[in-house]
């Protein structure tokens, strides 16, 4: 066991939560901020998003697993209370997509995304803390899932729904993203969610609905390039060329948790030389040797790249690199993981204001513009890879 980057690891995971439990909670109203500025300076009248609630809900709950312990679940309650409070459609089911920054919903349509994340930390909060009725919400929303947004005829899940779970017309996550009616993100954390769920329930329904995602998702939203698809549509035609260098790697890992909580030896067999085809592609396409971290996006119709290094991408190229050296033995991954970690220690990491900066641009300088903490900006990508690396220095020489 590497005893000093175990420690360096379980170091920054305190301070990531420290940051999460004390500066980004308002003391006048003892909720969470929608958003804190670059600089550490709160933005009190921002609206809030399901994306960033569920995800302080999944970290919380998560590290309370993780350390066994209680510490951390006001927290993940201060979470909890609020996305019940005020995200839950109490009369169509699912959450809703964004609040203003006193709780009134002004964005109402179900993301499947959304919901995805809403099952994934409600999972998480009963392996946690044994909380059934959490679990109960898990499987709700599963079942809304299952029965509206699957599709049955050509598989995978579909992107959006009205407030009354219609279909429609704008189904987009984010304004870059195009208006299609299948991504590979939303299937992608759809597949995480049921990995949880799975782990927590082990029901046969669940595993059938998270082996079909493995299956399609590297059948179909994998190109035969070793890269994701970001774009589909409804019978997965490709939208889209781009390639997110940070999806590419962070879908190996996370397919390969999945298919090892299904405990299925033939799909692990089945499902390897991609997974490690698709690192190697990753390794050779999107990863700098010059300064050992990951670029963005790269764009073949014109030949461009987006070289930004943004934090969630780092993380998840240690997680992934970290991944293919534990199934293959092979200290190239090991030592390129490794590598990564140290581009993120001395550039991503805020040593001033806390937490990391959104990204590092190709000259090497934080870009001041993106928050710490908003709707996108949160401690699941961070909290997760440093628990995911406490866990990797207790197995490793």
């Amino acid at each position: 066991m590497n005893t000093t980057l175990k420690t360096e690891f379980e170091k920054e995971l305190k301070n990531v939560l420290s940051f999460w439990s004390t500066k980004a909670i308002d003391q006048k109203t003892g909720q969470f901020y929608g958003e804190i500025d670059h600089y550490g300076t709160p933005e009190p009248e921002a609206h809030k998003g399901i994306i960033m609630y569920s995800r302080i809900l999944w970290t919380f709950a998560a590290a309370c697993r993780f350390y066994k312990t209680n510490d951390y679940k006001p927290f993940a309650d201060k979470a909890r209370s609020f996305i019940e409070n005020h995200f839950l459609d109490k009369k169509n089911g699912g959450v809703y997509w964004e609040t203003d920054c006193d709780g009134a919903v002004v964005v109402n349509k179900k993301q499947v995304y959304a919901e995805a994340f809403t099952i994934y930390a409600y999972a998480e909060y009963f392996l946690a803390f044994g909380d059934q009725s959490a679990l109960d919400f898990a499987m709700e929303l599963f079942n809304k899932l299952e029965t509206i947004c699957l599709d049955k005829k050509n598989g995978g899940y579909f992107e959006a729904f009205s407030e009354t779970w219609d279909k429609l017309d704008d189904v987009r996550l984010s304004d870059k993203d195009l208006n299609e009616p299948k991504g590979m993100n939303t299937n992608l954390h759809v597949l995480e969610a049921y990995t949880t769920l799975y782990e927590a329930t082990k029901d046969a329904r669940v595993g059938k609905a998270l082996k079909d995602e493995i299956l399609l998702y590297l059948n179909t939203i994998v190109d035969k390039n070793n890269h994701v698809t970001i774009f589909f549509s409804e019978d997965w035609q490709p939208k889209t060329t781009e390639i997110s260098y940070g999806h590419d790697i962070e879908s190996t890992w996370l397919i390969w948790e999945a298919a090892e909580q299904l405990d299925d030896k033939a799909l692990l067999d089945e499902i390897r030389p991609k997974i490690l085809a698709m690192v190697d592609t990753f390794i050779a396409e999107g990863f700098d040797t010059e300064t050992n971290s990951t670029w963005y996006e790269y764009f073949p119709k014109t030949g461009k790249r987006d070289s930004d290094r943004h934090w969630w991408v780092q993380i998840e190229a240690v997680e992934g690199l970290a991944n293919a050296y534990d199934m293959t033995g092979d200290k190239k991954y090991r030592d390129l993981a490794l590598k990564q970690w140290d581009y993120i220690r001395k550039n991503v990491i805020d040593r001033v204001h806390g937490e990391w900066f959104w990204r590092i641009d190709d000259d090497g300088f934080p870009v001041d513009s993106e928050p710490k903490m908003g709707m996108w900006k949160c401690p699941y990508h961070n909290g997760r890879g440093l628990m995911h690396m406490i866990r990797e220095m207790e197995k490793w020489n």
